[in-house]
């Protein structure tokens, strides 16, 4: 008995002492909008994202869509539970277009493919690599 108890809590430490594979530096390989009408934007090399082990990050996004540039260099807290990632600014005065929940479609340690919408028809999608 004890020594099943043993490997539980060894188990247990093992399992919750690891870091997620999302944490780490990343770049922003692709960034696209679809409107589902017909109208897509994508965006290549657009910037990194820093994630943190801690629920913290940094983004360092640059992109240029319809001849209007857009830049995002904010930090941002992070909360992922299953395949549904929630970034969120950490001052509420700033607004970022990253700023909500994704759905984490792929997460390999090299390799991520983030989904989300606006609440319309729009649907952003990020693949990210890691550096």
């Amino acid at each position: 008995m004890k020594k099943s108890l043993f490997i539980g809590v060894l188990c247990a430490l093992f399992i919750t002492g690891c870091s997620p594979k999302i944490v780490g530096t990343w770049n922003v390989d692709r960034y696209e909008i679809d409107n589902q009408k017909g109208q897509n934007v994508t965006t290549r090399n657009a910037g990194e994202i820093v994630i943190n082990k801690n629920g913290t990050g940094e983004k360092n996004i640059k992109y240029t869509m319809f001849s209007n540039e857009f830049s995002d260099v904010l930090n941002f807290k992070w909360n992922l539970q299953n395949e549904i990632l929630t970034l969120s600014t950490s001052n509420p005065k700033e607004k970022s277009d990253f700023d909500k929940t994704w759905f984490v479609i792929t997460n390999k340690k090299d390799k991520q493919l983030w989904k989300s919408t606006d609440g319309s028809n729009t649907v952003q999608i990020i693949e990210l690599s890691k550096k």
